[in-house]
């Protein structure tokens, strides 16, 4: 009789694990991000990483997400697009 295989591994759950972790790592928050940790992320560029970060110094911080609406020169495709890799903590 052949054992079939379950494609279990605990080294691919630790991959699995390892992965989940880096990702909610990779999360910024808007209210503490610099310009050039904004910047490294994929679509944002300088110019948009320093507008963000202008608004949060004259304006105040970012309560919701939402409040990047506010800022000058974000268009809504770039804000949704930005959405899974920054997140607003509360102080």
């Amino acid at each position: 009789m052949v054992k079939k295989s379950t494609g279990f591994t605990w080294a691919g759950l630790g991959v699995l694990l390892l992965a989940s972790f880096s990702a909610e790592a990779s999360v910024l928050d808007l209210n503490q991000a610099s310009v050039a940790e904004l910047a490294e992320l994929r679509g944002v560029g300088p110019v948009q990483a320093e507008r963000i970060v202008l608004h949060r110094q004259t304006e105040g911080a970012f309560v919701t997400f939402d409040d990047l609406e506010s800022v000058w020169g974000l268009d809504p495709q770039f804000i949704r697009r930005l959405r899974p890799h920054v997140a607003v903590h509360p102080d």
